[in-house]
This record gives C-alpha cells, structure tokens and sequence, in this order.
C-alpha cells in the first residue's frame, strides 16, 4: 500500500499525495513515485480528485461483480498522439504494402518506444505491453530476431512506395554524416574522414529529405572508408532505381569541392551548396561587393530583421551558376559587442596582473604594454588589430547555385537543409547510434530502419505542435506533451459492460483539444466521435 502525504505549494493549497517506493534496475537505486489524489479543503478535510472518485467507482463496480470484470488497463494516452503522426503520413499505410500486419504493427510499436523512452529496445517489452502496442511478445530475445530479420529487400521496396507517395516534385535536401563505432563485428565500419573528428572506425550515412514536407524519405549505410564522391555515387544510382530522376541538391560546406561539383553536374544534377571561407575566389568576390551590398534594393526581412543579400550571374564550368551573396548586419553587431566585451575583461585581466595562459595570443594581437620605471606598466588597445576585425568578412557567406537564381529564394531554401542537420541528430539519439558498441551488421540496420520510422512519426508530431502558438500550448514541446498524457488509461471489461477511462487531468485535457485528439470527460465525448483505443487503426 502506498504511503499518504500532505505537501504544501506556494499558492497555500496543501495537496495529497499517494507515494509509492519503486526499485530502479537501471539507476541501482529505490526511486518515488506520487501520484495527487486531492487536497485539503477549507474545512480541514481532504477533498478528492476526480481520477481518485474514477478509481474508487471502477474498484466498487470490481468488487460487485460475480466474476473478475476488469480484463485490462491500458496506456493510451501516448499511443493516441502517436497515431496521429502516423494516420497523417500513411506510414502504417505504406508499411503494409510490404510488411505483414505484426510485422507492420511491431515495427510502429518499436518506433513509438524509440520516441517515447530513447532507450535500448531490449527494454520495450513492458512498455509495449503496458500500452498494447505491437502484435506479440517483444520480448529481448524477439526483438533482436526482429532487428536481425530485417530483410533489405523488403526495406528497399518500402522506401520505393514511401518515395512515390512523398516526394511528388520540387527539390529534396541530401547529406551525409559518419557514426563512430567501437564495434568489431561490423564489416560498415572502416577508418576514414571522421566529421566528429574522433579516432575510431566508422560508418556513413546518407540521408535524402524533402524539401517541400521536411519528412526525411530514404537513408544508406555505407563502409566508413569511402569518400564523399563514391557515397555520392551509390545515392544517385539508388535514387534513380526509385525513379528520383530530377532533383536540386543541397550540402553543407564540408561537400565543397571542384571534383564533387563536376560529378553532380557530369550526372545533371542541379546544385545549391555554401562555399568555404578559405575559397580565394570567394574571398575575393566577397571584397568587390562588400562596399555596395548594403544598400536598400538588397534588403531581404528575416524574422523581424534584415540581411543583404545580392546575386552574380556566371557561365562557369558548371553551366550557367548564380552567386549569391549575403551579409547579416545583425550577427555581425551580436559577435562585435561579444568581442569587445572579451577585449574589456582581457584588458582588466592585465591590468590588475591577473593573466590568464590560454588568452596570451588575444593578449599579443589586441594589446599594446609599455612598461616605464615612473608610470609602471600601461595597457591600451592596439586599435589597427581591432579594425582590421571590424573590417573583416565575417557575417558574409555566399551561396552557389545551379538551380535558383533569385536571391531570397535561395537562402530560403538552404535554410530548409537545416532539417537534415536535425534529422541526422534525432536519428543518432533515437536509435542511440553515436557511438555504437559491440552491434552487428544486421542489428545496425534494424535500428536504423526503426529510427527512421520513429524519425518520421516525430517529424510529423514536431510540426503539427510547432503550428500551435508556444502561448497556446504552455510552451510544451512534443516530448513534454507525450510525458504529460501518459497516464491517460483505458479499462477494458469482460463481456456487455462497457469500455472506461480515466479522468484526464487538465493538462491532458488541453493537450488533446490542442491536437483535436478525442477522450471523454464527464460523460460527454470531446473533439469529435470517441475513439476507441482498442479499434484504433491496426
């Protein structure tokens, strides 16, 4: 039996709360667990909540019963946002047409436990369990099976279907990153050019995002050992057996380079991609404009502020290729007070004799120290050095492109590539792939296809709460959400006697208006025809 407790809050009210001692395997210590069953009235007794009266009614009816009637309490609350992502993308859909429904069933289970939990999916048995997902036991040992089963076959015919029915037109945004491993029993993992920097073997990965939805729509592994251009290679070959023929290319500056611009252009692909500052004709090209780039007619509003920006036009050994050029007044004014500010602290340092080792090169470049046996030791500001940073290039950049030749579209549009920067996050932290240990070839896989799943149901959810205002929705994020409703349950009774659930709190409440979510509340059903969970779509 748990424990009752009285806690009192800031705004007077003394609730009560039911705790509970649980053992943590994974933390090796007995955690507490609360749940608030009321509080304390102004006559000094406890008046009860509606999810301790619901409780109290589903344990009298129990007991009035001649047989057992309860037959099974299920979570519901996480799965019902859940499904939402995927009843909007047709991801069930589309899995269908190449999965079994277990398999179809057990793979949106593992990837609702990927969003959920974030944590080693030989862990999901109870979880699912507790929330009736996925068709059968999920047990340890069954879902290594259903990793290791995986077939590619099946895979490559799903990202077939998931492509046609995603990426209908305009451009989609391509990228690669690399995945340390500490693993041996891997043949993907190969030593080569390590973005994170770190001396391991690694892995890369490829992953193709649309531009127009922002659903990522197709991922590769490839052995860490091969160069941009090979990786490039195989993605254009794959891409052009899912009959991805016409599309605009996108990178960061790290894919820079005259050979992997010539391979794009050789196989008619069309190109946006950010030049590197150490580029000279980039440098150059930044000082002919810089003095006439701030002007009126270039003014592009960005989110309350503003940035230059202006385009040359090339015929280059590319084809025809626009330059665009931008420079962010904004940044610009941020990054100059920090550094003046750091020049402020740095003078104190040297004036009070207080040097600190690591700043002797600001010390050496931005100071000037004259020493007199009268006036002792005078610090001041070597002005030139200062100027020349306030002169210097950064807050330009420039944009090449072969496809968009106006300017505020470009930017737009590369900004958009930012998605593939957080996708390639959210899928290393999903199916915890940062750096992978003692993983096999095939279980590497089957994580990673249910990361990508997971990564399209949070994708989905993240734009449907972003569209919310942050005001509206108590500034919650998804996760935050998907915390909050989790205790939302259904009972589910034996024979005539009907389905009930759980007093949603006023936090679920809001939640499920905020999505158009339908629950029941006081007898009267809420956004909609009630759905049941047990009939949800299978």
């Amino acid at each position: 039996m748990p424990n009752i407790i009285k806690i009192p809050a800031k705004n007077g009210v003394t609730y009560i709360y039911e705790d509970k001692s649980v053992w943590d395997k994974e933390k090796g210590y007995s955690t507490h667990k609360r749940k608030c069953i009321g509080k304390i009235g102004l006559d000094g007794n406890i008046e009860y909540n509606e999810f301790y009266k619901t409780r109290e009614k589903v344990e009298k009816l129990e007991k009035s019963l001649s047989a057992p009637a309860v037959s099974k309490t299920t979570l519901v609350g996480q799965k019902l946002i859940i499904e939402k992502a995927v009843k909007e993308t047709a991801l069930r859909k589309t899995l269908k047409e190449v999965f079994s429904k277990d398999e179809t069933e057990n793979l949106i289970a593992l990837a609702s436990y990927f969003i959920c939990r974030g944590k080693a999916l030989s862990n999901a048995e109870s979880w699912c369990e507790d929330r009736a997902m996925g068709s059968i036991n999920l047990a340890s040992q069954r879902v290594s099976e259903i990793l290791k089963n995986l077939d590619d076959d099946k895979v490559n015919t799903f990202f077939k279907s998931w492509i046609a029915l995603q990426a209908k037109g305009g451009n989609q945004l391509f990228d690669i990153t690399s995945i340390s491993t500490y693993g041996k029993d891997n043949s993907y993992a190969e030593r080569g050019y390590n973005r994170d920097h770190e001396n391991l073997e690694q892995i890369n990965l490829s992953l193709l995002t649309s531009a127009k939805s922002g659903l990522p729509l197709w991922y590769s592994l490839l052995p860490g050992s091969m160069s941009d251009r090979i990786v490039l290679d195989f993605a254009l070959e794959m891409l052009n057996k899912f009959d991805i023929n016409t599309f605009t290319f996108f990178s960061d500056r790290g894919f820079y380079s005259d050979s992997n611009l010539k391979n794009l252009t050789s196989k008619g692909i069309k190109f946006t991609i950010p030049v590197p500052s150490s580029v000279k004709w980039q440098k150059e090209m930044i000082s002919e404009h810089k003095l006439t780039l701030r002007n009126p007619q270039y003014v592009i509003e960005d989110k309350g502020s503003i940035i230059y920006g202006k385009t040359v036009y090339k015929m280059s050994e590319y084809g025809r290729t626009w330059y665009h050029i931008y420079f962010d007044p904004a940044r610009k004014e941020t990054l100059t007070a920090a550094f003046m500010q750091k020049l402020q602290r740095y003078k104190e340092e040297l004036d009070s004799n207080k040097p600190i080792e690591e700043h002797k090169s600001t010390y050496d470049k931005y100071f000037t120290i004259k020493e007199t046996p009268k006036r002792g030791k005078k610090v001041s500001y070597n002005q030139d050095a200062i100027d020349e940073y306030l002169n210097s290039d950064s807050c330009f950049w420039i944009l090449m492109s072969t496809s968009e030749k106006d300017t505020t579209k470009a930017l737009l549009q590369y900004r958009e590539r930012n998605d593939v920067e957080l996708h390639f996050d959210d899928l290393k932290n999903l199916a915890d792939l940062y750096r992978l240990r003692g993983h096999n070839e095939k279980t590497i896989k089957g994580k990673l296809f249910i990361g990508f799943l997971a990564l399209v149901i949070l994708y989905q959810l993240r734009k449907d709460v972003n569209d919310i205002p942050k005001k509206k929705r108590h500034y919650w994020s998804v996760n935050e959400m998907l915390d909050k409703v989790d205790t939302y349950s259904q009972i589910h009774f034996i024979g005539k006697y009907k389905d009930i659930y759980t007093v949603p709190t006023a936090n679920q409440r809001t939640i499920f208006d905020l999505l158009n979510i339908s629950y029941s509340f006081k007898g009267r059903e809420h956004n909609g025809e009630e759905v049941e969970p047990d009939t949800l779509e299978k």
